[in-house]
C-alpha cells in the first residue's frame, strides 16, 4: 500500500499567522488533500492555533476535498485535553501528536513514559490515537540507552505510537531506514523534509562516541510548557546571544525542498512501505530560501512526485 502524500500547517505556519483561512484555500486549491495541523499555542487555544472554529476549518477543507488526519499540539501536557478532542472530533482527525518532549534524568523519562500512556489511554477511550514525534535530541543516551528506545519499551503500543522524523533521525546520526525497521509498526506517520547539500551545519548533531550522546548529569534536552517559546504561543524569543543567534542561523541553512538535497528519500518511502503501518508520509518545511513558505511547498510538491510508492488522493 502506498503512501499518502501530506502537509503539515507549520510548514507555512508565517502564512497562517497572516490569513489562516487564506492560507487553508491555498493549501487545499494546491491539491494537499491530507493536512496535519500545528498548534504550538495549546495553553492558549485548543484547536488548531490559529483561532479558527472546528467546523469552519473542516468546511472549508471540504470544499476543496482535502482533511485533516493528524495535529501536533504543544505544550500537550498543558492543554485541555477535552477541548483539544472535542475540536479534533468535529475536524474528523483521529491522530494526536505530541510533538517534543523535555527529558534530563532517568527517572524523569520513566515518569514521562508514565504520563504518556496515561495520555495516550485517555485518548484511545475517545477512539483516538497518541503519537510522539522525534527530534535528534531523543537519540541521546541516559545509561547508555537511547531516550527514543525507552520510549518504545515503557509505553503501551496500544496507547503509544510515533510519527517518526526521518530528517531529525539521521541528524542524530543513525539512518533513517535502519530506524523505521527498528520501529517497525509502531511508526504510523512519517515526517519528511530534505537535508540541503551546502549546509554549513554538520549532519551529524549530536555526535558518534557513547561519551558524546551521553546525557551528562544536569543536561536537559528538548522542552516543554515551561519554555519560553510556549509561553509565547509558539513564538522563537528573539536572542540577544551572538552565538545562539548563530546557532540557530546555521541550523536553519540545513533545510531545502524535497528532492533538492541529499537524503534517500526514495529509500525511506519504500522502507516505511514495507516496515511500519504509516499511512501518511507529511512534508514537514521548517525553513525555506524561497521568497515565500507557499513557493516552498510548491516545489516540495514537484518533488515527491518524483517518487514512487506515494499517492496524493
Amino acid at each position: 500500500m502506498a503512501l499518502k502524500v501530506g502537509l503539515i500547517l507549520y510548514s507555512v505556519r508565517d502564512e497562517m499567522a497572516k490569513d489562516p483561512i487564506g492560507t487553508v484555500e491555498k493549501v487545499g486549491k494546491l491539491g494537499y488533500k491530507f493536512v496535519e495541523t500545528c498548534n504550538h499555542n495549546a495553553i492558549n487555544d485548543p484547536g488548531c492555533g490559529f483561532g479558527i472554529p472546528a467546523q469552519q476549518l473542516k468546511d472549508t477543507f471540504d470544499r476543496f476535498g482535502s482533511k485533516v488526519i493528524s495535529t501536533h499540539i504543544f505544550p500537550l501536557e498543558k492543554a485541555d485535553l477535552k477541548a483539544v478532542v472535542a475540536y479534533n472530533h468535529v475536524v474528523g482527525n483521529e491522530n494526536i501528536v505530541n510533538p517534543m518532549g523535555q527529558f534530563s534524568t532517568y527517572d524523569d523519562l520513566m515518569a514521562q513514559c508514565e504520563e504518556f500512556n496515561r495520555i495516550g489511554k485517555a485518548l484511545h477511550e475517545e477512539g483516538m490515537t497518541y503519537l510522539y514525534h522525534n527530534h535528534e535530541f531523543e537519540y541521546r543516551t541516559i545509561r547508555g540507552k537511547m531516550i527514543m528506545d525507552y520510549l518504545l519499551e515503557n509505553t503501551d503500543p496500544d496507547y503509544m505510537s510515533f510519527e517518526l522524523d526521518t530528517f531529525w533521525t539521521m541528524r542524530a546520526g543513525l539512518c533513517p531506514m535502519e530506524v523505521l525497521k527498528h520501529f517497525g509498526k509502531r511508526v504510523k506517520l512519517v515526517h519528511q523534509k530534505d537535508f540541503a547539500w551546502d549546509s554549513i551545519q554538520e549532519i551529524n548533531l549530536i555526535g558518534l562516541t557513547p561519551e558524546e550522546r551521553e546525557l551528562a548529569p544536569g543536561e536537559i534536552v528538548g522542552m516543554n510548557g515551561n519554555s519560553s517559546y510556549a509561553k509565547n504561543g509558539g513564538k522563537h524569543v528573539e536572542s540577544a546571544d551572538e552565538a545562539e543567534a548563530e546557532y540557530r542561523r546555521r541550523r536553519m541553512s540545513s533545510f531545502t525542498e524535497i528532492g533538492s538535497g541529499i537524503m534517500p528519500i526514495q529509500k525511506i518511502i519504500d522502507t516505511a512501505n514495507e516496515y511500519t503501518d504509516a499511512r501518511y508520509i507529511i512534508l514537514e518545511q521548517d525553513a525555506t530560501r524561497m521568497p515565500t513558505q507557499i513557493d516552498s511547498i510548491i516545489k516540495s510538491m514537484e518533488g515527491f512526485k518524483k517518487f514512487d510508492g506515494i499517492e496524493w488522493d
